[in-house]
Parts: C-alpha cells; structure tokens; sequence
C-alpha cells in the first residue's frame, strides 16, 4: 500500500491509498466525521442501553482498525463517562509504525500521546490489552470473510470499511448476517455509507434501518438497529 498522509479541514491527519484512490477518512474533517458517523450515532446509544440494563461493560466491534481514530474518540468516551469498554477491532492491513508515528491524532484530540502508541503498537493476537482503566482493546489481523466472531456479543458495531466500489467483498449480505448474529439486544450499527444496496442488506440481515444526517461533506450516515 502506497500511503500518503494528507491535512483534513479540521486540522486532523487522514491516509490517502494512491492505488484505490481512497481516503482512510472524510477530507471534510477526519475527527468530526468519526464522531459523528460512530460516537454519536452507535456509542452513546448503546452506552444508555447498557446503563439501562444496568451492564457493567459495553462492548464495541469496528471492521477496520485503520489509523485507531475511532478507537481513540471511543476510549476518551469511556474515561470521560467511566464506563468500561471493550472494543474490538479487525484489520487486514495494519500500519507501520513508520506511518501511524507521522499521524497527528493525539495532539488534535489531546489526548496522551502513550496510549496512541499503545494502541498501535499491541500486537495482533485478538486478546484483550487494558489501555486505561476504562478501555480495552483487542485486535485481529484479518478479514470479515474469515474472522468468528461471538455470539450475542456485540453492543455497537462501527463499520468502517473501504467504500463498496473499493472493496465490494466487504460489504456482501452475508457479512452482515455474520455480524447481526455477533449483536446483543438492543445493538447500534452505524456507517458513513449511504449505499442502497448496503441498506438493503442490512434489511435482509434483520436490522432495522435509518437515514440519519452526516457530517460536513457528507448529506447521509446509515445507522442500523436491533432489538
């Protein structure tokens, strides 16, 4: 992968992959589309249905690990309300340590620049490493057409792929029934896809589906649900 790290509008890093012509993130703004299109429209609902159910955890699934933004804005999530989350992640193509050391998360976030470099630098092993007292992190180094996933686990999912035209294979209705099986009652998937074929299939995967507005640069986000 040939990555170039580009200045978004809100001051944030994102990647651009030369050969699919792709951005890890919004140019518009990388942090305020991860807020947006996750913490808000999956995090803090399923936070307020596990509090509800009075769950001592939640757990959140993203498919593409990435740059670890989303796991970033996540984890000052969970110290800011002191809830515990367990967030697990898959990744085909990890960082090097060459790139993801250039990304300038940290300092835009404020957040402490030691459990970025955790982040990135636990290994791929798909166990649960504490990063604060708050957050745990386990990482697999995979693809959704292989990886088990737990039933009856998940409490919010940010799907979080390459775009449909970019990697279609990620985004087939049989991923999403995979995933729909991995889902507690209630579970909030959200997606900066807008996709209608996206939206059907997660449909026919028994979520039920909502157009919501998205992020400067972006009319739609997609949040499915499942109770």
């Amino acid at each position: 992968m040939s990555l170039e790290i580009q200045q978004t509008q809100d001051g944030s890093h994102t990647l651009y992959w030369a050969e699919k012509n792709e951005h890890y993130h919004s140019v518009h703004g990388s942090v305020q589309e991860a807020r947006k299109v996750y913490v808000e429209t999956a995090l803090l609902p399923a936070i307020q249905a596990c509090i509800a159910a009075k769950k001592d955890k939640v757990r959140v699934f993203e498919m593409g690990f990435g740059t670890a933004l989303d796991a970033c804005l996540t984890m000052q999530e969970a110290n800011r309300q002191k809830i515990k989350i367990e967030y697990t992640a898959i990744e085909a193509y990890p960082l090097s340590e060459e790139i993801w050391r250039q990304l300038n998360h940290p300092q835009i976030l404020g957040m402490d620049s030691a459990c970025f470099e955790s982040m990135h630098a636990q290994p791929f092993d798909g166990l649960l490493h504490e990063i604060t007292p708050f957050f745990s992190l386990a990482k697999i180094k995979g693809d959704m057409q292989t990886v088990a996933l737990p039933p009856n686990h998940f409490d919010a999912v940010y799907y979080d792929a390459f775009a449909p035209s970019v990697q279609p294979e990620l985004w087939q209705a049989e991923i999403f029934i995979k995933i729909r099986q991995a889902c507690t009652s209630p579970c909030f998937l959200s997606s900066y896809c807008a996709q209608g074929q996206f939206r059907r299939n997660l449909k026919a995967a028994g979520f039920y589906v909502e157009r919501l507005p998205g992020p400067a640069g972006k009319r739609e986000i997609t949040l499915g649900f499942c109770s």
